[in-house]
């Protein structure tokens, strides 16, 4: 059991220091970066590398997922509206578009009624970081990063 667990422990820190590495080359490669911390359920925005902003978020879970990956912001619409879900999505940055997943306004609750709720895969973020967000994003050049999977907040 001691030998699993310490070697559990040394696959995350090689993997802590590969995403170090990583993360290195991604400000190298982009100026502008939005980091969604799904096990958190925070977004942060970086620019040149310094972090600007920080806010709440709400992902999905694992029946509806919002899968972790890089991704660039690939279209923007202040005034999206969803036919699939018949509901609007203010301020979306699609970083998904073939899945129509995006970064959207929208409710992101506190606490414990946070773990009963959860997107169809895209990110909300609540006003008035989502408006300051969308227009600080740039289609094409900003990268969205999508660490990790939902836990139970």
């Amino acid at each position: 059991m001691k030998k699993i667990i310490l070697l559990l422990i040394a696959a995350f820190f090689i993997h802590l220091n590969a995403l170090a590495a990583g993360a290195w080359d991604l400000f190298q490669a982009y100026d502008k970066v939005i980091f969604i911390n799904q096990p958190r359920q925070v977004g942060v925005a970086y620019e040149n590398g310094k972090k600007i902003r920080e806010f709440p978020v709400l992902t999905g879970d694992d029946e509806c997922t919002t899968n972790p990956g890089l991704y660039v912001i690939r279209k923007k619409d202040p005034d999206y509206y969803s036919r699939t879900y018949d509901t609007p999505m203010p301020f979306s940055m699609f970083f998904d578009w073939p899945r129509r997943k995006a970064i959207h306004e929208g409710g992101v609750p506190p606490g414990a009624e946070k773990r009963e709720l959860a997107s169809h895969g895209c990110i909300h973020v609540e006003q008035p970081a989502i408006e300051w967000l969308y227009h600080w994003a740039e289609e094409g050049t900003t990268a969205v990063v999508i660490s990790g999977e939902r836990s139970q907040d």
